[in-house]
């Protein structure tokens, strides 16, 4: 028998006393354990027997901690989140991390990353999660890593920089071919646009993002409006209107070509996307566990935007073709684009072989 259970006769009389010294409260330590009150007071007037320390003050109705008490409370915090983080560390041995974040990240970035990642992490586990909040409690929720937009000074996690906020206007570039030109953000109102709310996390809207660029009271025209940014970008990729990208998301559509960036403006806001993990259970490492296909992939990120706003200036030409040529047929998918107009067609090159956009007279 171990020597602690001659001063304290049950393990029980430490959780009833770390809930009744963080609370302050007898009645809500009760809560908290679903117990009765009387059975709070009563467990811990025999650790106060048995150790023969008085740990609490009773006066009027309040409630404190005596010199003894803080101290008690102090070693017992400790040692609870030290078995805490031992016990969780062995469990890792035989589970999965956990990994939470938005919808949108996950279909956008985190997916097309998962083979490089098995591939240099073939023996680790995970399981992800979508979640709708920035806000979650990671050792409440059992959470191993998450993200969250801020200056990246929460308390009570650990945050690595992962990427700065950039948000641009995007759409498809059938969308533009049959809607634009877009010349402009002050062309922006007239235009569908695609709005998302999300219930618990706050996220750029229309207005603010046409103020950034000057517009003050803009009269928007009649758009749709979508709970999660997800559904918003994959609604701009089926050329339903113009969306708000966040551009470390929207990076692979406009590699693809599937979204253009509508105009050369895009907001900064001098916030970042974090990664965040519990301290006491870190998967390691943290920085290269997401930074998978973010190198190899995103190492270009002003490349690939070139290449859309390269996309967004053909697409104008084509627009303004169109009193002269019809069927207009365009084919992208490199960057560092030189135009040659013939007769009859003008003809897209590079060092690779990219495609002509074709039009044949009326």
């Amino acid at each position: 028998m171990h020597r602690l259970r001659s001063v304290v006769p049950s393990a029980n009389y430490l959780f009833v006393f770390e809930a009744a010294a963080r609370r302050l409260s007898f009645t809500a330590a009760a809560d908290e354990l679903n117990v009765s009150q009387p059975a709070v007071s009563k467990t811990i007037s025999a650790l106060e027997v048995a150790t023969g320390l008085k740990l609490f003050n009773r006066d009027r109705g309040q409630m404190e901690l005596t010199t003894e008490g803080k101290r008690l409370y102090q070693e017992t915090q400790e040692t609870f989140d030290q078995l805490y983080s031992v016990i969780t560390s062995l469990r890792k041995k035989h589970s999965k991390d956990v990994v939470s974040f938005s919808a949108s990240f996950v279909q956008f970035w985190l997916l097309p990353r998962l083979n490089a990642f098995t591939l240099r992490y073939p023996g680790v586990s995970r399981r992800i999660e979508e979640s709708a909040r920035d806000d979650q409690n990671l050792d409440v929720e059992d959470i191993d890593i998450s993200g969250r937009l801020g200056k990246g000074n929460w308390p009570g996690v650990r945050s690595w920089h992962f990427v700065d906020e950039e948000v641009l206007p995007v759409c498809s570039p059938g969308y533009l071919l049959e809607h634009g030109p877009i010349h402009s953000a002050a062309d922006l109102p007239g235009q569908t646009l695609l709005h998302f709310e999300e219930r618990h996390r706050l996220r750029l809207p229309w207005l603010e993002w046409l103020k950034y660029c000057g517009i003050s009271r803009p009269k928007l025209a009649e758009g749709l409006v979508f709970t999660d940014n997800l559904s918003s970008i994959e609604a701009a990729v089926l050329g339903r209107g113009v969306a708000l990208g966040w551009k470390h998301l929207v990076r692979e559509h406009l590699r693809a070509g599937r979204l253009v960036a509508v105009t050369n403006a895009s907001y900064r806001s001098g916030d970042a996307i974090y990664l965040v993990c519990r301290p006491s259970a870190c998967p390691k490492p943290v920085p290269s566990y997401f930074e998978i296909g973010y190198c190899s992939k995103g190492s270009r990120p002003k490349s690939w935007l070139t290449i859309s706003r390269h996309l967004h200036n053909l697409l104008k030409m084509a627009i303004n073709c169109r009193a002269r040529y019809s069927r207009p047929r365009i084919g992208i998918s490199a960057d560092n684009f030189k135009l040659s107009p013939t007769v009859g067609f003008v003809q897209i090159r590079s060092r690779h072989r990219i495609g002509t956009i074709n039009a044949e007279p009326k």
